[in-house]
């Protein structure tokens, strides 16, 4: 069976969404298997990016559950997955068949039908820890490396941290070493966790720690 790359997100949640489309992106930054600029039909990463980050603040504005911003979530959803979609032609045209590249963009890969699947996720990051940026409304993100992730996703929430609805995407990271939040309102206390990504999935959340920003 040839290789190919999964292009189909409906099954994902907004949350699970984005982190998927923020790997894609983090994937194929510099990446030497498929160096940039790419040939018309496919879409410039640039353009992927910038539909992510319209994607992401429509999905914010649609938390306090407005139909309209609901629907304008969803139309930045499906412009960003038809990017995505026009993308994989290109990608599995140049690794030509070869696994191991299309594995480096970030996308699934397609299993054989009955194959049976024994990864296991990754582990929860450790050593989270939080500090005020150089600047007003920033927050510095740390955690320890771990081993087998391609990429970290950091959440935000405020209130109650055991309320799954409280947490919402803050950013992706190619490196756990140094996240830094941008734009955060000052005087408000907010909690933190961040996961672990790699070709098979997003890993375990870690334990939230929360900070008051300045």
């Amino acid at each position: 069976m040839q290789p190919k790359l999964i292009c189909h997100f409906a099954r994902l949640s907004e949350s699970d969404f984005q982190t998927k489309a923020g790997l894609i992106v983090a994937s194929l930054k510099a990446n030497p298997n498929f160096p940039e600029p790419w040939p018309v039909p496919a879409p410039h990463l640039a353009q992927i990016e910038a539909a992510l980050v319209v994607y992401r603040e429509a999905y914010r504005a649609s938390l306090m559950h407005d139909m309209v911003k609901i629907a304008e979530r969803n139309r930045a959803r499906d412009a960003l997955t038809a990017l995505l979609q026009r993308l994989v032609q290109y990608l599995e045209f140049v690794a030509a068949d070869d696994a191991p590249k299309l594995q480096s963009t970030g996308f699934d890969l397609r299993r054989e039908r009955g194959q049976a699947d024994f990864t296991e996720p990754l582990g929860a990051p450790e050593g989270l820890k939080l500090k005020h940026g150089a600047f007003g409304g920033q927050v510095d993100v740390h955690v320890n490396r771990v081993i087998g992730a391609g990429s970290y996703e950091a959440e935000i929430a405020q209130g109650d941290p055991t309320v799954a609805d409280h947490w919402h995407h803050a950013l992706t990271a190619t490196s756990g070493m140094h996240m830094l939040l941008r734009g955060l309102p000052a005087a408000q206390t907010f909690w933190v966790r961040v996961r672990a990504i790699n070709a098979g999935g997003p890993g375990l959340w870690s334990e939230p720690a929360s900070i008051m920003v300045l």
